[in-house]
Order: structure tokens, then sequence, then C-alpha cells
């Protein structure tokens, strides 16, 4: 990928393939499937409008245990300038560490493109999505950089700059890189296990978001079923409105979490070890087909001219 844009409007004031949109994906606990959530949609937009000229460009933010770079290990990855690794690679020099541990540079004149890896899915059907990746043995030095989430704030803005679509996992929980990513992107989805909208971390994850002033721009909440249950019956995906307004609730009581659920993904066992192999699954994937189908009804053009929710 050379950094090219997706453009907003044409010459008459129509909107084109791929206006240029953000995300930030959090989670309240590890292992609700915030990362196959990243993945599998960002491979999902990358396969059709990749070939449309629409790039996509996801994050790892997830200092902890750099989920996204490892499921996303398996993907035919190089460097975006000087073609030098086999896969996506974050403590070389490269992605989020080198990027946050630049000496030379003021954070301001740094450039974030030459540290991207580019992902190809051995299938074909994914060529036009990067990664901005990073490693868990090096996120010790990133955790005692007492300017990290402003640094963090400083590599969305650019990658924003580069990509029709940007996904950023911030990993589990909250902290102030995490709000920090949130103020800086246009949307936030939430990520949690099917039934645990009441669950103590899923509404003070909710709560922090409130507090800081990001709830107008969380989407929803993404219900995942990543364990299958013995009463568990295949459900469609249940969508919200069209506007964050319409997804978020006004006033809401104690216990109660203030975001409708927006998609419901069924238990798949094998959608993150497709994924992992470096492929997306497919129409037989009930994962998949949930998710495409919620990212579709939430914004119809999405597969066409980017997400616009508002």
């Amino acid at each position: 990928m050379t950094g090219r844009r997706s453009r907003d409007r044409n010459s008459h004031g129509e909107r084109e393939l791929g206006r240029p949109w953000s995300a930030a994906i959090v989670s309240p606990r590890a292992g609700d499937g915030a990362t196959l959530v990243t993945a599998a949609a960002g491979a999902l937009i990358d396969a059709v409008t990749g070939p449309q000229g629409q790039n996509v460009i996801l994050m790892d933010a997830d200092l902890h245990t750099a989920g996204l770079t490892a499921l996303l290990g398996a993907w035919h990855a190089v460097g975006t300038e000087d073609g030098y690794g086999t896969g996506p690679s974050g403590d070389d020099g490269r992605g989020l560490t080198g990027f946050a541990l630049e000496r030379d540079i003021a954070l301001c004149d740094r450039s974030v493109q030459g540290r991207l890896q580019e992902l190809r899915s051995p299938d074909g059907r994914s060529g036009d999505m990067s990664l901005l990746a990073v490693r868990a043995p090096g996120s010790a030095a990133l955790a005692e950089l007492s300017d990290l989430p402003r640094i963090m704030g400083r590599a969305v803005e650019l990658l924003a700059e580069l990509a029709g679509c940007l996904l950023v996992d911030c990993g589990p929980g909250w902290n102030p890189r995490t709000r920090r990513i949130c103020e800086t992107v246009e949307y936030v989805f939430m990520v949690g296990r099917e039934g645990a909208r009441a669950h103590p971390d899923t509404l003070r994850l909710a709560e922090h978001l409130t507090e800081s002033g990001l709830l107008s721009k969380t989407i929803g909440y993404v219900a995942n079923t990543p364990e299958q249950k013995p009463e568990f019956t295949r459900r469609s995906p249940q969508l919200a409105g069209h506007s964050p307004k319409s997804a978020v609730g006004g006033s809401h009581s104690e216990g109660t979490l203030p975001v409708r659920t927006i998609i419901d993904l069924p238990y798949d066992p094998r959608a993150a070890q497709t994924l992992g192999h470096g492929k997306l699954s497919g129409p037989q994937s009930p994962f998949e087909n949930a998710l495409c189908t919620g990212m579709e009804a939430l914004e119809p053009d999405l597969f066409r001219t980017g997400f616009d929710i508002g």
C-alpha cells in the first residue's frame, strides 16, 4: 500500500467509494472476541472495497496480548517499503513500538506509513489491508513512556489520514491509552459476550465512556458468543437504528447498558481458526455472515461508499 486515501466527494458533491472513516473496538474483558471482530470486519470490508480502491488499516493497540498481531501472523505480510518480513512484526523497529520509541524525530514530524505491514490472504480475497503491529515483548518498553496515550493518539491520526477504513483493537478494559484512541476516532464499538450486557465489567466500561463524553460516538454493543452453550440456538442479527442517537439510550437506570445491541454473532469455532490461517471462511461461516449482514444493516452503503452514520 502506498498510502492512497479514499476520496470523500467528487466535483459534483456526490459521495464516492470509500469515504474515509475510523473506529475503535473496545471490550469489557479479555476473551470477548473484540480482536476477532476487528480482524474479520477489516477482511470483509477489504475483500469488497479493496479491489475498488479503498484500503483498510488495522491497528493493534493491545499492549498486553498483542492479539491482533498474533491472529494475523499467518497472513502473507511484507514491509510497505522494503519487503523485509514474512509476517506482522512489531519489535524490530517497525510497528507501533518503532513509532513510539523513535528518539530522533519529534512526535509531530514522525511518519507511520513505513511501519505498516501489508497483509495478503493466500486465497486472494484480501489484498489491500495493512497492520500497525505490536509485539508483546516490546510492550514493556512502551508501557514505560509517560506520554504513551498522546503517542498512540498521534499514530491513530496519521493512520486515519492514510486509510479508507481504520479499525483499532484497543484491548480489554479502560485506560488512558484507550480513552485517547476513542477520542481520536470517529466511532466506537463495544464488543462483549452474548448475555453479558448487565455484567459489572460491561457496565463499568460504559460508565467510563459516559464520563469521558464518548458515549455519543458509541454506535452500539456487538454481542459475541465465543463459547458453545447447551441452550444455544442460532439467532438472526439484532440491529439498532442508523445513528448514534438511535443506538444510545437516553437516561438509564443502574444496571442497564446505555447502548443497544446492534449485532448478535453466533458461536462459530472455525471463524478465528480460519482467519488465523490467513483467509476468510466464506459464505459457510455463521459468524462472518452475521457480521457482514449486521454491518450492512447498520450502514447500507458500507461496502459501497464507506461508513457514514449520523
